[in-house]
């Protein structure tokens, strides 16, 4: 096991990785932010074709969100397969990271 660890920690160093996972990191404040955004505004779970999810990355960030317990995926309406509503800890990162003009 040691040649596989020794491998991975070769490859998380690289330029590449660091420059994908903090990608990662700014889409999810992205995603956190569109959702609260438009919850706030509506009172109402987010439609999945409102959101902007592109690609196996996008929907790995929300699953991501969803595994932080950010989000709570729900059944979607006539319109969508599935609704994404902040939780109460969404909503306080999303409101301290505006407070903080993070985003």
């Amino acid at each position: 096991m040691a040649a596989l660890e020794e491998f991975v920690s070769v490859i998380r160093e690289t330029e590449t990785v660091r420059s994908f996972l903090q990608g990662l990191e700014g889409e999810s404040v992205k995603l956190l932010g569109a959702i609260c955004r438009e919850y706030e505004a509506t009172d109402k779970a987010v439609p999945d074709h409102h959101l902007y999810l592109t690609g196996y990355s996008s929907e790995m960030i929300l699953r991501a969100l969803v595994s932080a317990e950010v989000v709570i995926k729900e059944p979607g309406d006539r319109l969508s397969l599935h609704g994404y509503r902040p939780t109460e800890a969404g909503l306080k990162h999303y409101r301290a990271m505006l407070d903080e003009k993070a985003i």
